[in-house]
């Protein structure tokens, strides 16, 4: 037993170390952000479904709507008239009267997921044949526009998408959310991007052109995805398109009210990546080995060696926490933070297995093994 519980934490912890290694690698060689001058310029609708009036939601908007683009329209979507957010947006409208916007107020619901149901209702309102979708709780620089849809100038190419931070708010949930953002998910896109062509969307921004969304049916045919952004790749990957990464970084504002609140956000996360990616769920243990691969090696093995193993993969952790701050102008570090975000994100794998059920908003939905999802009878 002794021996089953150095080899299990050992192994976890030398996965990790090696991971992260890998992850030093992919930052220090380079972001793919180089933007080549403009050549693609098409009339553009932007999509922003909206859900709440969420932390900064009117400097997300505005952001948006402040596009150095030359031809577009807006578009903003809701599920009911009385939706919070729907004062703001229309604040935004009038500060930007002399472009051209639309607000969608629609309840149908078509499927499982909220926000496929509302770019659904959204669409018949949209007039150009290039999509930008944004989500609402987004920042974006005013060139974001151009830089997202050049890559469509490529017939082949159906998708494209871009890397995005998070913007904390104040408090500590919102603090360890935005960790989670920018010191997990950013170099493990790094490191998959490093070692496979685009499959997936990242879902804060995509844009996509009519051609391919009537290609794979539309969002009608995602009705019940599971999670929008994979299950958008898978699609029109499926469909003969290709994806491309665009040349920018937006940012996510991360507001989350509470502990609690993170915490059930998140697990939805993690349920939604075991349905649909089971595998890259259940390897991502080794981003996260702290907890148990800590504990097993400490209660095991020779305590100078798991001491030692622990702060190897604790200082690798650390610095790659500082470089990514240099790297891309992320908020200020906070390494004391790092081990507790570690901790928490291997509690929520682990809880990951115990049920398929999440909750979406005031919805509890079920996953299953694949790209669909269900409301849950029970609810």
């Amino acid at each position: 037993m002794i021996m089953t519980m150095r080899i299990v934490g050992g192994g976890l912890l030398a996965g990790g170390i090696a991971y992260l290694l890998l992850a030093w690698w992919t930052v220090l060689r380079g972001l793919p952000l180089n933007k080549p001058a403009p050549v693609h310029w098409p009339p553009v609708s932007v999509m922003i479904p909206a859900c709440g009036a969420t932390p900064r939601l009117i400097d997300c908007l505005r952001s948006v709507c402040r596009q150095t683009y030359p031809s577009i329209q807006f578009v903003f979507g809701l599920h009911a008239a009385d939706d919070a957010a729907r004062p703001i947006i229309e604040q935004v409208i009038a500060e930007f009267h002399n472009r051209d916007m639309t607000l969608v107020i629609d309840t149908r619901r078509i499927g499982a997921n909220p926000k496929n149901s509302n770019l659904a209702n959204m669409l018949p309102a949209v007039r150009h044949d290039v999509l930008v979708m944004v989500d609402a709780d987004v920042l974006v620089e005013p060139d974001f526009v151009s830089a997202i849809i050049q890559p469509l100038a490529d017939a082949s190419v159906g998708g494209v998408t871009c890397l995005y931070k998070a913007a904390p708010q104040p408090g500590l949930a919102s603090r360890l959310g935005a960790l989670s953002i920018n010191d997990w998910f950013i170099p493990s896109a790094l490191v998959d991007l490093s070692r496979r062509d685009m499959d997936l969307c990242y879902g804060a921004a995509i844009a996509v052109s009519r051609r391919a969304l009537d290609a794979v049916g539309g969002f009608a045919a995602m009705a019940d995805a599971v999670a929008q952004d994979y299950v958008f790749g898978h699609d029109l990957r499926a469909a003969g398109f290709e994806l491309r990464l665009a040349p920018t970084i937006v940012e996510t504002v991360v507001g989350e009210p509470g502990l609690a609140a993170l915490l059930r956000h998140e697990l939805r996360w993690n349920r939604a990546v075991r349905a649909v990616r089971p595998l890259d769920h259940a390897l991502s243990i080794f981003m996260s080995p702290l907890l148990p691969g800590g504990l097993l090696l400490l209660a095991a093995a020779p305590w100078r060696m798991a001491v030692g193993v622990v702060l190897l993969q604790q200082s690798l952790r650390i610095g790659l926490h500082g470089v990514l701050r240099v790297k891309l102008a992320l908020p200020p570090a906070e390494p004391w933070l790092l081990p507790l975000r570690e901790i928490l994100n291997a509690a929520l794998w682990a809880t990951a297995f115990l049920s398929r059920r999440i909750r979406w908003g005031d919805t509890l939905l079920v996953t299953g093994d694949g790209l669909t999802m269900r409301r849950d009878a029970s609810d």
